[in-house]
């Protein structure tokens, strides 16, 4: 795994050392420059110096600046005839009479910078080669670039110091992360936090938040589950019993009647317990959600429940149903429907009636479902889809979970729920969904 704070400090050290460069050549540039231009004097003044001298009794010993420097200064004095009178040093190659003035010539051993002057009958000629302008240039350069290599450095220690200061807090964070409880989710203090981070530890601190909330609702749902889980234990073992002591056909018969009703509501507990759980799990999973019709749902659902109905003589109401498309999980919405028909069918006299419309209204799909029931009184119906609640008074032997999957798949599709008494005289449950493009 790379370091973010070596990654930074090689950006900065990288930076340091490119200024440093181009400070460098900078530097080089500026001071061959300003070389040329007071080499270009030098030789002009050497010229100037040599107009009113006796060329005859010219030594090289008596030329200004010839033999103190080391700057490769080569004089020349050409006579009227065209031919070099004096020469202050052999080279193997050197210029030959150049114009009046500065000029630049290139021979064998390199670039030659040339001024020439007349003096009575004589040209005054200074010449002296560029690379040793050049060579004096950079030896300048380089006496000014060592300031520059500790500077640098106090620069990169400064940036470490800086950017080390500067991630100290997701260091700290990092810490207390490590050094928590698998099961802790306390907020992470933002204190001290730079700017650019502060939105990273809010949304960590909104995620620990959520995810505390859901170990919370996890928790709950494990309690209610295992004392829900208790109550059929109990039961059963209480039927298994009077099974063992009944004396006749009669009671052992009974006593197997009320043995598999426990089973099947016991078994009911599980399945819809498990069901939740998959609910849960689904609300996170988007994959699922596609276009479909409406329709496939609400007759799997129908079909589900028909033996049940039958069984309770109740008669299930249909009306027309225009084929809506919605954004769903097949299978989540036919359990949904299920549920609610399921709940209709169960709490409801038998003989009774459930009435399951289809309807677009403006924008939306409304599912009605109302049953002849007694319904709901409107104090309770805020908390019929909690978990595990039951009305005061049933004696139904439900779950208490039907309701609460219907409100977590219908949370899952966007869908809202709405009660209110139906026009058969019990609950009416309308689940709205939002209608696809396309669809009326």
């Amino acid at each position: 795994m790379k370091s973010l704070r070596v990654q930074i400090i090689l950006m900065f050290g990288i930076a340091i050392l490119l200024a440093a460069a181009l400070q460098f050549a900078t530097s080089v540039n500026a001071t061959i420059h300003e070389a040329n231009k007071l080499f270009d004097y030098h030789m002009q003044q050497m010229a100037l110096a040599l107009q009113d001298s006796d060329f005859k009794q010219l030594d090289s010993r008596t030329v200004l600046g010839i033999e103190s420097n080391n700057f490769d200064l080569v004089v020349q004095i050409w006579g009227t005839d065209g031919e070099r009178v004096y020469q202050s040093r052999q080279y193997r190659s050197l210029p030959k009479q150049a114009e009046l003035g500065y000029s630049t010539v290139t021979l064998t051993n390199g670039e030659w910078r040339i001024y020439a002057v007349k003096a009575h009958d004589r040209v005054i000629q200074v010449a002296q080669k560029m690379n040793t302008r050049s060579r004096r240039a950079i030896s300048i350069a380089l006496s000014t670039l060592w300031p520059v290599i500790p500077v640098s450095l106090l620069l990169f220690c400064a940036a470490w110091w800086g950017i080390s200061s500067a991630l100290s807090p997701l260091n700290r964070i990092g810490k207390q992360l490590a050094e928590r409880q698998t099961n802790s989710t306390e907020t992470v203090s933002d204190e001290g936090v730079p700017q650019e981070v502060s939105a990273l530890v809010f949304e960590l601190n909104s995620l620990l938040v959520r995810v505390g909330h859901a170990m919370q609702s996890q928790q709950r749902f494990v309690a209610d589950a295992a004392h829900e889980l208790r109550s059929p234990i109990t039961a059963l073992r209480l039927q298994v019993q009077n099974l063992s002591r009944a004396r006749d056909e009669n009671m052992h018969e009974k006593a197997i009647d009320r043995l598999l009703g426990g089973v099947d509501r016991a078994s009911h507990l599980v399945e819809q317990l498990l069901m939740m759980a998959r609910q849960d799990h689904s609300s996170k999973d988007l994959k699922k959600i596609q276009k479909l019709p409406f329709n496939t749902p609400l007759n799997l659902a129908i079909n589900d429940v028909q033996v049940f109905a039958q069984s309770k003589q109740v008669t299930l109401r249909l009306s027309n149903f225009q084929d809506f498309s919605v954004c769903g999980d097949s299978e989540s919405l036919r359990v949904m429907i299920r549920n609610v028909l399921d709940n209709a069918i169960r709490y409801i006299p038998d003989g009774g009636i459930v009435e399951v419309i289809l309807s677009q209204q403006s924008n939306q799909i409304a599912l009605e479902i109302g049953d002849s029931g007694g319904g709901i009184p409107e104090a309770e119906r805020d908390r019929i889809f909690d978990r595990f609640y039951r009305i005061s008074g049933t004696n139904k032997n439900g779950s208490g979970l039907g309701l609460a999957i219907v409100k977590a798949i219908a949370d899952m599709h966007d869908a809202s729920l709405e009660l209110t008494t139906s026009k058969l005289g019990g609950l009416n449950v309308k689940v709205i969904f939002p209608l696809m493009s396309g669809d009326g």
